[in-house]
């Protein structure tokens, strides 16, 4: 077994590397159905918290979401490159060595990022509020939890388990709608942010048990030797990347609650994000798929099948618009009667909500032409345009909010996909897959390190 983490032209395996018709359905079916578990478990919440209720969890789920970004280290995206790379080459006991580190730096990392964010909320819980300071003292619990599971997911998905790397994003909504329509219907008045960020613990508690079940079932065993200091170096500078464009990547579509949070009042955090999460149902199929055949692009790299990685670019981005756009429109035309269902106070949201919708339709024209530069070596170029998404997306909204509150922040997120989807469409018609150039993984991977 070589003691480097060069990368080797030959000896692959003859692993599927396409994103087959059974497979695509599979992926496409899965996120239909986390999607209609995600709308469903909005629209109990939205309606039995309330405007400000909503706006408290709101907050408390967003900083979870912008915190586990921490907690993983970028180490999610990193297993999606090398498991991919290490199964395709059969070069187990790197496979082995390297779900071990990542493992271990993600569950010190994670805690430790919980223990901070607790430390602080008690440190400034009369500034917070009772009400938001219970909330992020339940989500900081829930970091650890995010972050080993979404590495375990991926590793999942890099070893070709679809289904079982999948699943859990049907799971977890579900059992939040089904706990939360019960407390909601034997509770005497409406729910607590308190209690509703308590039942998404419980959710994500046994979706969590569920992805570690199959992460052991399935675990790829290698020879247990150690790892060479170059392949522990790879790792690291690999995940250092993958880490600052993830946490761009939150400040990209994440940062608007938490400035909402920040400069206006709790109706308006309830309201937006109420808003965003009806217009996040649009981009889960899109954003899944991209997961799903990021491991196939490294794969394919990997083995020089460069023909086969544009065709399989396309296949992603005609499955991601022919979710999102008809979803889009779905949501924009039914729009009366899902705020019927909401109850008072979301009517207002409205013109929001179509400007969310039009920037998730603007983004899903990207495809997933992020992972494939993430996948090949290109993460300095990833990282570039992700600070210029985070940068348009907090300039924007910190100078229109002032003048036109949430609208203002959805206009800003409606520049900030544009940015995006220029940035990275313009950097794929550059990638020498797609000019037909001979170049070795290798000679690309030097151009990244962080």
């Amino acid at each position: 077994m070589s003691a480097t983490c060069s990368v080797p032209t030959s000896s692959t395996t003859n692993r599927p590397v396409m994103l087959s018709r059974t497979s695509g359905a599979m992926a496409l079916t899965i996120r239909i159905a986390g999607a209609g578990g995600m709308f469903l478990s909005h629209i109990v919440l939205a309606r039995s918290l309330g405007v400000v209720g909503f706006g408290e969890y709101s907050l408390a789920i967003a900083w979870l979401q912008v915190l586990t970004v921490a907690g993983k280290l970028g180490l999610d995206n990193t297993s999606l490159r090398y498991v991919a790379e290490y199964v395709t080459r059969n070069e187990l006991s790197k496979l082995q060595g390297f779900n071990k580190a990542s493992t271990r730096a993600a569950l010190l990392a994670s805690t430790s990022v919980a223990a901070l964010v607790i430390a602080t909320v008690f440190a400034f819980r009369a500034s917070i509020g009772e009400g938001l300071s219970n909330c992020l003292f339940v989500a900081a619990i829930m970091i650890p939890l995010n972050s080993l599971r979404q590495i375990q997911e991926a590793s999942l998905r890099g070893i070709g388990r679809l289904f079982e790397s999948q699943i859990s994003t049907v799971v977890w909504p579900v059992l939040l709608s089904l706990l939360a329509a019960v407390a909601w219907q034997t509770s005497l008045s409406n729910m607590t942010s308190l209690t509703a960020t308590i039942l998404h613990l419980s959710a994500i508690v046994t979706a969590s048990f569920m992805v570690y079940q199959f992460h052991r079932q399935h675990a790829v065993h290698g020879d247990t030797i150690s790892a060479s200091d170059s392949c522990r170096q790879q790792w690291k500078h690999t995940a250092m990347a993958f880490l600052f464009a993830e946490a761009l990547i939150a400040l990209k579509s994440r940062a608007c609650v938490a400035l909402a949070g920040l400069l206006l009042d709790r109706e308006s955090v309830g309201l937006y994000g109420a808003m965003e999460k009806f217009a996040d149902v649009s981009v889960l199929a899109s954003q899944s798929l991209g997961l799903i055949i990021a491991p196939q692009f490294a794969a394919l790299y990997a083995a020089g099948r460069y023909p086969e990685m544009r065709r399989l670019m396309k296949q992603g981005q005609f499955l991601g618009l022919a979710f999102t756009l008809p979803v889009a429109l779905a949501v924009a035309f039914f729009g009366d009667y899902i705020f019927l269902l909401l109850g008072p106070g979301y009517r207002a949201g409205w013109t929001v909500l179509m400007t969310l919708l039009g920037s998730a339709c603007i983004a899903a024209f990207s495809g997933p032409a992020a992972y494939v530069l993430q996948m090949t070596g290109y993460e300095r170029t990833m990282l570039l345009i992700t600070a210029a998404s985070a940068a348009t997306n907090i300039l924007f909204s910190l100078l229109l909010m002032p003048a036109y509150g949430i609208m203002g922040l959805g206009i800003a997120q409606m520049a900030t996909s544009l940015v995006w989807t220029v940035g990275v469409r313009t950097s794929l018609a550059w990638h020498p897959a797609w000019q037909n150039l001979s170049i070795t993984p290798h000679a690309i991977q030097n151009e990244v390190p962080v």
